[in-house]
């Protein structure tokens, strides 16, 4: 058995928010970006609900755990880990939870014969600990390269960490000032599990300043790669271009528990990478872009067979006791992150990215972003739809493109966006110009349900709103104009202004007039009829040609 934190633990453990009161300061709750003023106090998570099984008892269980089950679940590296080194806090933060279990016990901490801060050798990724000053070489030159900081080994490289339920109280002040600039914050597991830790450690790491992301460990033999891409982002885990957003991370590794199989899920290669493509097709379609890809070497070539296909996604390569990592997954010539090592410097596992400043901005915001050592996996955004795209708001309101731009019926293009999971199409041509299509919308469903441009056309405005409805106006490459309107009372309903009823709506001041359409044109014997919200029918007789306006 682990040796646990503490001797004692009471059954029932106190809610998270009264140990937040405890030991924030009341700013601190109130505006957590405020604790970048030291004189406000630190910014602190913490997470009691799993705080019995971290500090009594640490111990993966043999099956996967399921939300409420009041056990973190794997993290990163976890089959070559041991638990002392799974539940390793920094000094500052192992203070924290000193405070943490003093306020749900009512007295200190016991000491521990294995306390997170001691010097033990970690098995790690390859069975070493991390090289010290006086046996190490030094890497390739530039942003990789060896350096010593505070006797504590560490690569050179934009530092961070990722943590889960098993850091249940964390100094994200202290972490950014040892130098901390992101953090990966385990979201979920399979489709069972959710961490409990997981918001206030998102919210914590960003409110110091770091980057954040969030992942997500794999289970591939229980569900299908896309129903756990969903899982994860409900749990959390999307993205956005807000610049401090870091894509998904799919952790994809050693299997950690005895019932689910082999090293590899029982699977094969092929099976295991028809997954991956899976997930991540699912990722990329909710969030607008790939997620990246934690492994080891030794793993991706068991598992996957060494495939080269998913190199158009950063790697997050793990990697224990070396100066720099010998060997990479196929297809890549390079990592984007390293974890370097799971027992220090910073809570929970220590890991750099090893790009300049400007990729790891554009790692964070882009998702054009190129994998530092693979291929490019971004779509482009150009001509016409760039144009209108910019125009109408840019990533910030639909989102980064999830396809190329591609050919549409009549001699025009289309393109297609998501922003958190929420649909979009450009389209252009060369009669109508480009504009947007919001396919979620009443509207936008409308023309999608009438064939798209095959049916009205294409869009030659973007969606506007009106008193009392909203509208989007459709031409086909011939001329001919249909209006979509919609109400709440009457949902949304098509006028085609080039048609006779249309043209006398036109007439009669269309939706100030006659009102908004209740209904499309239909057929009652030889007439055609449409009818508006302020109680009026229009009909054509399609015999006489002979139009009537009737107060209904």
């Amino acid at each position: 058995m682990i040796s646990p934190r503490t001797s004692v633990l009471p059954a029932a453990v106190t809610a998270a928010a009264l140990i937040v009161t405890s030991f924030l300061p009341a700013s601190a709750a109130e505006d957590p970006h405020q604790n970048l003023n030291p004189d406000k106090g630190d910014v602190v998570s913490v997470e009691t609900e799993e705080l019995e099984t971290v500090v009594q008892d640490p111990q993966l269980p043999a099956a996967p755990p399921k939300t409420g089950d009041k056990n973190p679940g794997a993290t990163m590296g976890q089959k070559m880990k041991t638990m002392e080194d799974t539940t390793k806090l920094s000094p500052a933060s192992e203070k924290e939870l000193e405070k943490v279990e003093k306020s749900v016990l009512g007295s200190g901490p016991a000491a521990s014969a294995s306390p997170s801060g001691a010097s033990t050798p970690s098995s790690g990724a390859t069975g070493t600990k991390a090289p010290q000053a006086a046996d190490t070489g030094v890497g390739p030159a530039g942003s990789m390269s060896l350096v010593i900081q505070q006797n504590s080994w560490r690569p050179a490289g934009i530092a961070g960490m990722d943590v889960s339920g098993w850091q249940p109280a964390i100094n994200w002040s202290a972490e950014y000032a040892n130098g901390a600039r992101f953090a990966y914050v385990k979201a979920s597991e399979g489709i069972g599990y959710r961490s409990e830790a997981f918001n206030d450690q998102y919210t914590g790491s960003y409110a110091v300043g770091m980057n954040r992301g969030a992942y997500h460990f794999a289970l591939p033999s229980q569900t299908t790669g896309a129903a756990q891409a969903d899982f994860f982002v409900n749990s959390g885990g999307g993205w956005s271009a807000d610049g401090r957003t870091l894509p998904g991370l799919l952790d994809i590794e050693y299997n950690p528990y005895p019932t689910l199989g082999d090293t590899c899920y029982n699977m094969s290669a092929a099976q295991m990478n028809g997954w991956i493509k899976s997930f991540s097709d699912r990722y990329r379609q909710r969030t607008g872009r790939l997620p990246a890809i934690y492994t080891t070497a030794d793993w991706w070539a068991t598992c996957t067979g060494n495939t080269a296909q998913f190199n158009n996604h950063p790697l997050h390569l793990a990697s224990y006791g070396v100066a720099y990592p010998a060997y990479m997954p196929n297809g890549w010539s390079r990592h984007d992150l390293w974890q370097f090592t799971d027992n220090g410097p910073f809570s929970g596992d220590s890991n750099v990215y090893g790009g300049s400043w400007a990729q790891f901005q554009s790692f964070a915001a882009s998702s054009s972003y190129a994998p530092l050592g693979g291929r490019a996996s971004g779509y482009s955004v150009r001509g016409g739809i760039a144009s209108i795209y910019n125009k109408t708001g840019g990533a910030a309101r639909w989102g980064q493109p999830v396809s190329a731009e591609k050919a549409a019926a009549y001699g025009g293009v289309y393109q297609q966006f998501s922003r958190n999971g929420v649909p979009a199409t450009a389209y252009w041509h060369p009669a109508t110009g480009a504009h947007m299509l919001r396919n979620t919308s009443s509207i936008g469903g409308k023309f999608i349900s009438a064939g798209r441009e095959r049916g009205y056309g294409f869009p030659i405005t973007e969606e506007r709103s009106v008193p009392g409805g909203a509208y989007q106006v459709f031409r086909t490459p011939s001329g001919q104009t249909t209006k979509v309107m919609w109400t709440p009372q009457h949902g949304p309903h098509a006028v085609k202004e080039f048609g006779a009823i249309g043209k006398r709506w036109s007439q009669a001041g269309m939706e100030r007039g006659l009102g908004f359409p209740t209904t499309d044109e239909y057929r009652r014997g030889d007439e055609i009829r449409q009818t508006f919200s302020r109680g009026y029918m229009i009909g054509y007789n399609s015999k006489t040609g002979q139009v009537r306006v009737l107060p209904l």
